[in-house]
């Protein structure tokens, strides 16, 4: 339960942090528009609550989103579930497909990682399970 609570609280935390400022996100615009153009295919490896989905999306960009922390599928689920140019993968990407231990920082899931880790979480590979979708070609992976 207790637990829960800190997750929730570290979510909340990074959406204000990530999506609380018009400042922030024309510098982030202005910074990705020179890589990524409208009907460009981005991944976001490591999504997080979705800010850099979002300059993606406000660029035209259609967006793979990979984030193997379950909370996090969630938020980006719950933001994102209406924009049928944004797919979510709830996997982390490797070097292969398999499983990648993460551990995960609930007070702050920003810092969360596949080193030394507390539980298993899917892993796809760059070129196989997000190439099954029929996108050979894309603009900006960013890790």
């Amino acid at each position: 339960m207790f637990e829960a609570i800190r997750t929730a609280r570290g979510i909340f935390r990074s959406l204000r942090i990530y999506y609380g400022g018009r400042h922030d996100r024309s510098a982030m615009d202005r910074l990705y528009a020179g890589y990524v153009k409208s009907g460009d295919l981005v991944f976001d490896v490591g999504a997080h609550v979705g800010d850099r989905v979002a300059a993606f999306r406000r660029l035209g960009a259609r967006v793979v989103a990979c984030e193997p922390n379950p909370p996090l599928v969630k938020t980006l689920r719950l933001i994102y579930a209406r924009d049928r140019e944004v797919t979510i993968e709830p996997v982390a990407v490797g070097a292969a497909v398999g499983e990648i231990e993460m551990k995960i920082n609930v007070d702050n899931p920003t810092v969360s990682t596949a080193s030394r880790s507390t539980a298993a979480k899917p892993t796809s590979a760059a070129d196989s399970r997000c190439c099954t979708r029929r996108m050979s070609l894309f603009a900006i992976v960013r890790l």
